[in-house]
């Protein structure tokens, strides 16, 4: 932000709740369907130089100074921790079933076939998440997509294809909203928070905020890995090995071959039984845990956190309608800087997928077992959330985003290689912890140094881009998770 005081043809409009001093250039709120003006007669050579600079001027009604004046530290971060919280319960079970669907309902391909039909349908919900988030508020649209995810889980009960993929694909349809709802309720909540506060760096308000809701999140990771661990551990016919690797490990890592003819000629022979080994009981334990999750995560969602209705924080300009909205998302599209961004976020989804079905399967269960992916992931989920904090609240601060994304680049550039080259064995057991404690590292820059970016225009139709391409990499990397040998991806 340092760089918009050295830019003297920048118009900011400025609005003060109180009689505050005029160098408070960043005094502004963000609507729910407004947006950030982005001065394109600036330098935008380089990542770096895009950064928050011009907002909507705020109309000067009672009822947009009374919210701005009620944004109190108290409330603010109320609010961030309510969606944090609900957002951790419910995708502690949506983490934990997401790695189960393979073993748990693998007749007939029903549970990876719904994941398909969710993250299909989430791509195109995508484009028409601003239409939706107008129409029902960003609350609104996150509670009716989580009892949406609790149906989800509910369907587990009875894993047919007629009930898990129309319920999968409702899922999706309610998937790119959730997000560009989420984000655009943090947004908000902070740039509103720092005006109350007179805050100079709203961008650094808006990193913190970002960084708490992303920690609270990400925990979800070491906790439904923490349930399935528990509960399966339990499970004493789960102890059947689940592959049998009779030659050598040279197939593990990078040389894991993924077809079953593959896995046949070189020695890993495939158990279909060990699929069967998770008894009915345990099965409803855990589907009933996750459906107590996903409960909680809609109690939460209803009872803590606050409406912020757009009447609250109307900017004078005419608010913008559904289709210029939409517009607005595929207009997107012609900006080579987005769609530079939006790549690396395609690659974000590729990791994601490759940390959930290559990782999981070829290094951590072809060597150590299946009951090894939980503590591993595990690891990976509280360095992942640890970081998402740090890096929002303190590191921010003092590092540039261009030094993070390049970091972040060249470390992830090098796990990479370390990966491909590494042959694991059952003598490497801290290994495990080390690469999924680096890949968690990996995963937080990303997040957050992307959800920063992201802010340059108007949000939902920024936020709606994201999620769908990143919707996009899941997909993909999903998709060719079986068609493809893993050295052909590295």
């Amino acid at each position: 932000m340092d760089d918009i005081h050295k830019t003297s043809n920048e118009k900011v409009h400025v609005l003060s709740v109180s009689s505050a001093p005029s160098h408070h250039v960043h005094h502004a709120v963000m609507t729910h369907v407004g947006g950030i003006e982005y001065d394109k007669t600036r330098r935008r050579s380089t990542i770096h130089s895009y950064t928050l600079s011009n907002y909507h001027a705020l109309s000067h009604d009672p009822q947009t100074m009374r919210a701005v004046h009620e944004m109190t530290r108290a409330k603010a971060y109320k609010n961030v921790i309510a969606l944090g919280l609900a957002f951790m319960f419910v995708f502690t079970a949506f983490v934990s079933i997401q790695g189960l669907q393979s073993t748990m309902n693998w007749e007939g391909g029903v549970g990876v076939t719904s994941l398909s039909s969710i993250y299909v349908t989430t791509i195109i919900s995508c484009l028409l998440a601003p239409w939706i988030i107008q129409k029902l508020t960003t609350k609104w649209t996150m509670i009716i997509a989580f009892v949406l995810c609790t149906g989800y889980f509910a369907g587990n009960f009875h894993p047919e294809h007629y009930m898990l993929v129309p319920l999968g694909a409702l899922l999706g349809l309610l998937g790119g909203p959730l997000w560009s709802a989420q984000a655009t309720s943090i947004t908000s909540i902070s740039l509103a928070y720092s005006e109350h506060i007179h805050a100079e760096e709203q961008e650094i308000v808006v990193n913190k905020m970002m960084g708490i809701f992303c920690g609270l999140y990400r925990t979800s990771n070491i906790w439904g890995n923490l349930i399935t661990t528990l509960v399966l551990g339990k499970n004493e016919t789960l102890h059947v090995p689940q592959y049998h690797n009779f030659s050598t490990n040279s197939t593990c890592g990078a040389g894991y071959c993924l077809t079953v003819e593959d896995e046949l000629n070189h020695g890993i022979y495939f158990s279909q039984n060990a699929m069967r080994t998770i008894s009915s009981k345990t099965k409803i334990m855990l589907l009933s845990i996750y459906l107590g999750c996903g409960m909680m995560g809609i109690v939460i969602l209803i009872s803590l956190f606050d409406q912020h209705k757009n009447s609250k924080l109307k900017c004078r300009d005419d608010v913008l309608s559904s289709k210029e909205t939409f517009l607005a998302t595929i207009k997107m599209f012609k900006d080579t800087k987005c769609l530079l961004l939006l790549v690396i976020v395609v690659f974000i989804g590729l990791e994601q997928g490759f940390m959930f079905s290559d990782f999981t399967k070829a290094y951590i269960s072809c060597t150590l077992g299946v009951t090894s992916i939980g503590p591993v992931m595990i690891c990976f989920g509280a360095v992942s959330s640890v970081s998402c904090i740090l890096i929002g609240c303190i590191a921010s601060r003092h590092i540039k985003r261009f030094a993070f994304i390049s970091a972040g680049a060249t470390f992830n550039i090098g796990l990479l290689i370390v990966l491909w080259l590494w042959k694991p064995s059952t003598l490497d057991i801290p290994n495990f912890f080390v690469v999924a404690a680096c890949l968690g590292l990996c995963d937080a820059i990303w997040q957050t140094q992307t959800y920063r970016i992201m802010r340059m225009h108007k949000q939902e139709a920024a936020f709606a881009s994201y999620r769908m391409f990143y919707a996009t990499g899941c997909a993909i990397a999903y998709g060719y998770s079986y068609l493809m040998k893993l050295k052909q991806k590295y």
